[in-house]
């Protein structure tokens, strides 16, 4: 039976419920201040690949969505075990890759362009704080615009090389940070 966006539901083993968690997240920009293999660029772009069976599936899911959280300004740079719990769950109740990826510009932007005279605002400290984003995500009738993901990506970009730069630099020197 479809549902008001015209998917079709079935259940969690389901064609369409696979196929929406395999959309891939949006290509990150390059952060030139982080390179090499383990770069935080690098470790987002995860490919889905369902040929390693539902396991390597629902592993890969739940990097990309950590891998993308640990880039974005304004967030840890470690995960806890609360926010793989929230990944795999989000993997576990078929939300797309995309919605997610949505859920975290969209909370990261307005976090991060807010006007000059408001008040700044705490650093995120879970994964948890962009779950009502999700929803909101969800419940819009349009799927998200990709252009516009990627614009906010790029306006991103100066913001986590920053981040980047900062964690490489702690990494270097560990008594200054």
């Amino acid at each position: 039976m479809p549902d008001r966006r015209g998917h079709e539901r079935t259940t969690a083993e389901g064609i369409s419920a696979r196929k929406r968690r395999e959309q891939l997240l949006l290509p990150l920009p390059r952060a030139s201040s982080a390179t090499g293999p383990d770069s935080l660029a690098i470790r987002i772009q995860a490919l889905l690949r369902p040929e390693g069976g539902p396991k390597d599936l629902k592993r890969q899911y739940v990097q990309a969505v950590l891998g993308r959280y640990l880039w974005l300004p304004g967030t840890p740079s470690r995960t806890s075990r609360h926010d793989r719990r929230l990944a795999l769950a989000l993997y576990e109740r078929g939300i797309p890759l995309i919605v997610v990826d949505a859920a975290l510009l969209l909370g990261t932007a307005r976090r991060a362009f807010r006007g000059p005279q408001r008040p700044a605002l705490p650093r995120v400290r879970a994964l948890a704080y962009f779950q009502p984003l999700v929803t909101e995500v969800l419940e819009d009738s349009r799927d998200p615009d990709h252009e516009y993901l990627a614009y906010l990506l790029g306006k991103l970009r100066p913001l986590a090389e920053i981040k980047a730069a900062r964690l490489r630099h702690q990494t270097m020197n560990p008594d200054t940070g």
